[in-house]
């Protein structure tokens, strides 16, 4: 399948055979201006199509200074819904402003293997024989990787070896940042060790960065880091028919029969209900939204709500005798694949290591080290240098989310004994690793935090049976065509890395099939 984009042409009459009258506001209204929504929506317009961005959050001035607290402990660029997490109400850190998670991520934009999108062979005792292959493979996602690696401006390292990832599209214009002292020593002395450490790619513009400490969690200061919300205010610009309004909250499909006579949507600046149809509707908001919104409007299946997943995470924190100065310059530069397939004493399938930042004194706090003084905590940020290994957390009917009496969004996920078990193999391997490079010490957590729903996915599945998936392999509705679903909520499996790419990719892929639909 070609990435090469299709120009839709609007019919110039009425006439719009089984596509209906030319009544509606919009051709496409798309929910969500995250990583999924904003890349098809931009995109989509780009192609001649009328398109609406409905987004619950507003846009962040990116010139505002670095707040810690404001930021990650008050948590104004994130949702602002209390979520019952686990019968537990609670602010989650899910991108919440224009760009959604894409304007506060960390920006490593990986490719996963070509065997990720056949865990069967992985885990065919532990997930249903009917997603043991996801319903299209990477190479029918290959040449829409691409776009989006040019679209977000991946810079990527052409020498480093990914080992089992597929590489990046390297553009020479775009070089990476110059490894930080401790990751180039990191990198020499672990390929001293016959590990395999390669560069991140990452969705960042080089000439503009500033490298600083802050990247994941906050808003980027300069624009450097790429962002969905960018590349809509790009196709506006290029004369793209594009309408984008913040504050919307989309309650509900307003339905007649099996037909959808539009969206029912609060203005959250004023209170007012506001209604807007579209030939076809998108929904790309997160795998905790986007089933809420469909339950609310009625849609029934078995699997909508299912599988929440979201991968566990285990971190370790080197502390060196030298400072690394992770607490003042970016440091998320290298990743591993080492044991992407497992460990010696663990061999099940994971995913990638990856560094962090050093977390900030707040954070630091708030994850334990509650009454430690000040400048300790600042002492250890410059001698501190982190690692997250991500565990591929399967699917499970009993991991969901749903809709209260009240309204409230509630959510119940518990890892299995599976994702702990390969959890703590990776925590051992990552400490190894740290302390193989130099380490005096490690602190390990391996008990993710229930705020965080990073990576987040599942609970509206594709697949080739109505029987066992909720959406088809275009991502369009079993028992509603008119109604596209394009977030992480899809993803059958997580991934070994993170989704972003590949939902951005999807994206990609979806507004294609889009555009021939509108040109029917």
């Amino acid at each position: 399948m070609s990435g090469k984009k299709l120009q839709f042409q609007r019919p110039k009459t009425n006439d719009w055979r089984n596509c209906g009258k030319m009544d509606y506001d919009f051709d496409v209204i798309v929910i969500g201006s995250g990583a999924s929504g904003g890349t098809l929506a931009a995109d989509l317009a780009s192609s001649g199509a009328r398109v609406l961005v409905l987004e619950r959050g507003q846009p962040r001035p990116a010139n505002e200074p670095f707040d810690e607290r404001a930021t990650l402990i008050s948590k104004k660029p994130y949702d602002d819904r209390h979520i019952e997490m686990n019968q537990s109400p609670s602010r989650l850190y899910m991108g919440g402003t224009a760009g959604g998670g894409t304007s506060v991520y960390g920006a490593a934009l990986l490719r996963p293997t070509p065997e990720d999108f056949h865990p069967g062979q992985f885990y065919h005792q532990r997930i249903p024989r009917e997603i043991w292959d996801w319903p299209l493979t990477y190479d029918e996602l290959q040449p829409f990787y691409e776009r989006a690696e040019r679209l977000y401006s991946v810079a990527s390292d052409a020498q480093s070896n990914c080992g089992p990832l597929p590489a990046s599209t390297h553009d020479p214009g775009n070089p990476l940042l110059p490894l930080a002292r401790i990751n180039q020593s990191l990198f020499e002395k672990t390929q001293q060790q016959n590990r395999q450490p390669f560069r991140l790619p990452l969705g960042i513009r080089t000439s503009q960065c500033l490298s600083c400490s802050h990247c994941a969690g906050f808003v980027c200061p300069t624009g450097a880091r790429r962002s969905a919300d960018q590349l809509l205010a790009e196709s506006q610009h290029s004369g793209g028919d594009l309408t984008v309004l913040h504050g919307r909250e989309v309650r509900k499909f307003i339905r007649r029969g099996r037909s959808i006579s539009g969206l029912s949507v609060r203005n959250r600046d004023n209170d007012a209900l506001e209604r807007f149809t579209a030939r076809r509707y998108v929904v790309a908001a997160g795998a905790i939204a986007t089933p809420a919104i469909l339950q609310r409007s009625g849609f029934e299946h078995e699997q909508l709500g299912r599988n929440y997943m979201m991968h566990y995470s285990p971190l370790v924190a080197g502390l060196f005798l030298r400072r690394t100065n992770a607490a003042r310059t970016f440091v998320k530069q290298l990743g591993f694949t080492d044991f992407y397939f497992g460990t010696k004493d663990v061999p099940e399938k994971m995913g990638i290591v990856q560094s962090l930042p050093a977390p900030g004194p707040l954070m630091l706090q708030k994850t334990g080290l509650k009454y430690v003084p000040r400048p300790i905590l600042n002492l250890l940020r410059q001698h501190m240098l982190p690692f997250v290994g991500i565990v591929e957390d399967l699917p499970s009917a009993d991991n969901q989310v749903n809709i209260g009496q009240d309204g409230t969004i509630r959510v119940r996920h518990q890892f299995s004994d599976y994702d702990r078990q390969r959890g703590d193999a990776l925590t051992r391997a990552m400490t190894r690793l740290l302390k193989d490079a130099g380490a005096t010490h490690c602190v390990a957590k391996n008990i993710p935090s229930a705020e965080h729903v990073a990576h987040q996915c599942g609970t509206v599945r594709f697949g080739d049976s109505a029987a066992h998936a909720v959406v088809d392999r275009d991502c369009r509705m079993f028992d509603q065509p008119d109604v596209f679903i394009v977030d992480g909520s899809i993803l059958p499996t997580s991934l070994g890395v993170g989704p972003s790419l590949t939902l951005m990719a999807n994206a990609l892929r979806v507004s294609g099939i889009l555009a021939r639909d509108l040109a029917c």
